[in-house]
């Protein structure tokens, strides 16, 4: 099994945690996204996005974060992550699905703001911004640009703020039924939100997870698992050389 992953990617984060907490064994590919490793002709081979996590297994290979992480709960089921109750399954992948395909998008522009647009402004922008050209998705490479020309401002991020403000109460109401947001036992919606919270307390929004008491109190508890401290970066990592084994 091999994956080939990002440090401080999210959606890397989420499938090393999946993997940790099935206790499964894997060989680490790092792409350094700051040096533009995504886009070298040997990587956009096996993924033509240009994006990570990709996960490789018997033959396999799988790209988008919730997939793979859906297949790791189908393939090594011996560790479950899924409630054995059918609506409770369903209402975890309605979670993982909203991480997925608004939260995942919400986070990015304030991130490229805190931590990708000051590192950028040191490295010469025409070699930059011809990386940069590589990228094949429009979307990605135009806020790739934004930040590498120091377009972002505060204006630009006010929208996903709000939105990811939304996204932790509607975590704080189901952290009122749930001692984990995947049920009883942690699981895929707790591997998955994981990273996006710390995300927001790297982004200057700590007031706001602490506003949330049992959101922050399932961070907190979550973080002291063996999974948590094996798979995610250090706080204040962000600027240092990203370097997983």
């Amino acid at each position: 099994m091999r994956l080939f992953h990002s440090t401080h990617s999210t959606c890397s984060q989420k499938v090393r945690l999946c993997l940790a907490e099935k206790g499964l064994t894997w060989e680490s590919v790092h792409l350094n996204l700051r040096q533009f490793d995504q886009v070298r002709p040997d990587f956009l081979a096996i993924n033509p996005a240009g994006l990570v996590p990709v996960l490789e297994d018997l033959g396999v290979v799988l790209t988008e974060s919730r997939i793979i992480n859906e297949y790791l709960e189908d393939a090594y089921p011996q560790v479950g992550m899924l409630p054995t109750n059918a609506a409770e399954r369903a209402r975890v992948r309605i979670l993982t699905r909203h991480i997925d395909g608004v939260i995942s998008e919400a986070v990015k522009l304030p991130s490229f703001a805190k931590n990708i647009q000051p590192s950028l402004q040191n490295d010469d922008r025409a070699a930059v911004l011809s990386k940069i050209e590589r990228i094949p998705d429009p979307a990605i490479q135009s806020r790739w640009r934004l930040a590498a020309t120091g377009g972002i401002q505060a204006v630009h991020v006010e929208e996903a703020m709000t939105t990811l403000k939304k996204w932790l109460d509607e975590l704080e109401e189901t952290l009122t039924h749930h001692e984990w947001l995947s049920g009883e036992c942690v699981g895929l919606a707790d591997v998955d939100a994981i990273p996006f919270v710390q995300r927001i307390l790297r982004i200057d929004m700590g007031a706001d997870v602490q506003a949330h008491p049992r959101v922050n109190a399932w961070f907190e508890r979550y973080a002291q698992r063996p999974a948590f401290l094996a798979a995610m970066p250090a706080l204040g990592s962000e600027s240092q050389v990203p370097v997983i084994s």
